[in-house]
Formats: structure tokens, C-alpha cells, sequence
């Protein structure tokens, strides 16, 4: 691959941009404190803000890309990016004194695919989607299929010298894996639609079991195969928009060459089990992913689902360090259901960024009643503003956001 002098010059100095802020020390004291909480020993609450509207935000050209490279524009978008959360609402986000460019690698699809219905197919963006059931019967299940994941060694040696030959002088450069998000659930739901999942619970519960198992076999195997080709990321800076650092990871014995999924980080939710007991979700979710995220050295778990009736069939997952308590959980409830044993990651309202105009006072009524439910428990906490849709196309928002809850927690 050839790259043009413009993008050489345009990416070096974007890369000096990045090393300038990557090498403050404050991000070591950031990472520091993300290590206190992730080993339940916090130094303060730690504040996060992921999955923004991008589209809104580029009002003064900031965020506006210059190479021509496809690949290169990748990078390029991750650290311009960075750097604007970095001037603009920075909360408790830390660099590595490094960058990470993806390894290459290829999976063969599981014999499904996502179909919405036609008018879905007019929109795009956030939007409801109306699934049409692709997995309805026994013979839609037989056609499942392993994966295959094949790593391409030559192409990811070509980008490493690629990138390391334009910017290695001023960044270092570090190849980087998958890390895991099973939401397998999610999935179904894509491949199904909701209502026949919430009907089969009930009516076709025999069904859901054979489907799961299934699923599950594919799962297991693919992460074998990850394993096996070292496709796994042990430093992956945030788990499902959380700081991942700790000191537990990765496990004793790492070898950077075979990376293993105990040295690992996973993430994973069931967020339509929002609707179901806790019987069920423990026979249908916790019983199928316990195997698989016990693979793993520590597990991120929950998203948009209120678990907060929910979190003793979590616990049943030995290496759970972190739960989502999410907009519409009952946050007194989960965190006397914690204790000190998790790490609770308040998932902060996102509405009150998005309404005529911004409401500082609803953010503060809720960041005081999370301290106040986790005082009273000791339960280590990390605020986390996620699932942005809008902000009315005032990206200052977002600054007034974090300002407001960092003032809360220093003023609490």
C-alpha cells in the first residue's frame, strides 16, 4: 500500500496532536484510580461519556478527517475522536502512551442474518427496526453453522510495518484484538424480532432451550478459535464504555503471543430479559453464559436492562466485577443488592441531555441519589453517560454534563 504525501504529512502531524496529550501524567493517575475501583478499592467515583452523536458535534470543523486512505482514515477518526472528548468533556477518559491499530482477520457467518421490514430499509440511524423472524422453527435452526475465523499474519505484519514506518518515530505502536460484547440475546432479537422471543419464553420454552444450546456451541468454538490465534485484546482501555484497567489483568503466566481469554475483559447483557422474571432470565441467560464468561478473567455485565431484582442470579457468575444499574433500575434497591462486592455502573439518564433545553438540575437530583444508595452500601460506583441519540445539536451539552456531575461528586 502506497500512501500519498499529503496523508503522510496530515497523519504525522495528527499523530504529534495525540502523543502531546497521550504522554501527560495525568493519565497515568486516571488509569491508577480506574485500577482502585475495578479492585473494589475506589478512590472516588470515576465518570465516563460514550456513544455520542457525532454527527452533532462537529460544529467548528474539529472532527473533520483529511487523509484519503481508507485505512488511514479509520485511525484517523479514532484519534480525532479522542482528542475532542479530551478538550471538550474529558470526564475520567485516559490515554495509552501508545497506539492501537486493529489486527486483520476474517469470520465466515453463522447461516442468519438480520431482515427488517420494508419501510426500516426508508430510515436510517437511531430508530425502532421491526425484525422479521428468520430462526421460527427447527429447520431454521438447523441451518446454523460454525464459524470460521482465519487471522491474516501477512496483512497485519503489512499495516504494522504501515503504520509503524509512518509514525513510529512519534507514537509506538501496539496491534490490538477483539474484545468480546456477548450479548447473545441481542442477537436473537435482531435475528427474530421481539414479540416471537417474549412469546416463546412462555409457549415454546423447549424451543429457546435447543436454540440457545446450539448458539452456545457456536460461541464456545469461536472463541476457541480467538484463543488460538491470539485474536484477543488483554488492554483494551474500556469495556462497554467503562475503564477497564486493573491489576488482575491479564492473568498470571500472560504470554502477549497467546493471549487467553482469562487475560481478558468480557461484556455481555440480555436486554430484552428486561420483560422476564428473574426465574427466567436465570434459566434461559445466566445458565447458558455462566460456562462462557467464566472463560474469561473478568466480566462487565448488563446494559440498558434494570437488574436491579436481578442481581443475585448475576452473582452466580463467579468473575462478574461490574453491573449495570441502567436509567430504569431502582438504584437503592441494586445497591444494597451489591454491597461491596461489584463495582456499579450508573447508567446516568441520557434524556436530560436531549430535551428543549438542558436540565442541570434533574442531572444533579440523580447523580445525589446514586452517592446516597452507594454510601449507605459501600458499593464502589462509576457514572457513565451512554446511548446518546441527541443533544439538539449543542455539543456543549455534553460539557455541561460532565461539569455538572464532577461538581455534584466533589460538592457531595
Amino acid at each position: 500500500m502506497s500512501i500519498s504525501q499529503q496523508d503522510r504529512q496530515r497523519f504525522r502531524e495528527l499523530a504529534r496532536r495525540y502523543q502531546q496529550v497521550a504522554q501527560l501524567d495525568v493519565h497515568r493517575r486516571t488509569i491508577e484510580d480506574w485500577q482502585r475501583l475495578n479492585g473494589l478499592k475506589p478512590a472516588r467515583p470515576m465518570v465516563m461519556i460514550d456513544q455520542i452523536p457525532w454527527h452533532e458535534m462537529n460544529v467548528d470543523d474539529e472532527l473533520t478527517g483529511r487523509c484519503e486512505d481508507p485505512f488511514l482514515q479509520h485511525l484517523e477518526c479514532g484519534m480525532l475522536t479522542a482528542l475532542y472528548k479530551w478538550k471538550h468533556f474529558p470526564a475520567d477518559m485516559a490515554f495509552y502512551p501508545f497506539l492501537q491499530v486493529p489486527k486483520v482477520y476474517s469470520s465466515t457467518d453463522i447461516g442468519v442474518e438480520s431482515r427488517g421490514s420494508a419501510e426500516d430499509a426508508l430510515h436510517s440511524g437511531a430508530q425502532t427496526h421491526l425484525y422479521m423472524d428468520q430462526l421460527a422453527d427447527d429447520d431454521a435452526l438447523a441451518r446454523l453453522k460454525n464459524v470460521t475465523i482465519r487471522f491474516d499474519a501477512e496483512a497485519t505484519a503489512n499495516r504494522e510495518k504501515l503504520i509503524g514506518d509512518l509514525v513510529g518515530d512519534i507514537l509506538p505502536i501496539k496491534m490490538s484484538g477483539a474484545s468480546i460484547w456477548a450479548a447473545i440475546w441481542d442477537r436473537i432479537v435482531f435475528w427474530r424480532g421481539a414479540t416471537p422471543v417474549l412469546y416463546d419464553l412462555a409457549d415454546r420454552p423447549e424451543f429457546l432451550h435447543r436454540l440457545m444450546r446450539r448458539l452456545m456451541e457456536i460461541e464456545m468454538d469461536a472463541l476457541d478459535q480467538l484463543e488460538q490465534q491470539s485474536l484477543l485484546e488483554p488492554e483494551p482501555g474500556t469495556i462497554h464504555c467503562v475503564g477497564a484497567y486493573c491489576d488482575e489483568l491479564p492473568a498470571p503466566g500472560f504470554d502477549p503471543a497467546h493471549v487467553r481469554a482469562k487475560d481478558c475483559w468480557a461484556a455481555g447483557a440480555a436486554q430484552i430479559f428486561s420483560e422476564v422474571s428473574p426465574a427466567m432470565h436465570d434459566e434461559f441467560e445466566i445458565a447458558y453464559l455462566k460456562p462462557y464468561f467464566e472463560r474469561f478473567g473478568l466480566v462487565n455485565y448488563g446494559c440498558c436492562e434494570p437488574l436491579h431484582r436481578k442481581i443475585d442470579i448475576i452473582r452466580k457468575i463467579r468473575n462478574v466485577r461490574m453491573i449495570s444499574v441502567s436509567p430504569w433500575a431502582q438504584v437503592e434497591m441494586a445497591a444494597e443488592s451489591m454491597g461491596r462486592d461489584f463495582v456499579m455502573a450508573r447508567k446516568n439518564n441520557p434524556s436530560f441531555v436531549a430535551m428543549d433545553a438542558f436540565e442541570g438540575r434533574l442531572v444533579v437530583d440523580e447523580v445525589k441519589a446514586t452517592l446516597r444508595a452507594t454510601a449507605a452500601s459501600g458499593t464502589p460506583c462509576a457514572f457513565i453517560l451512554k446511548d446518546i441519540t441527541t443533544v439538539r445539536n449543542e455539543p456543549q451539552r455534553l460539557t455541561r454534563w460532565y461539569e455538572t456531575v464532577k461538581a455534584t461528586i466533589d460538592n457531595y
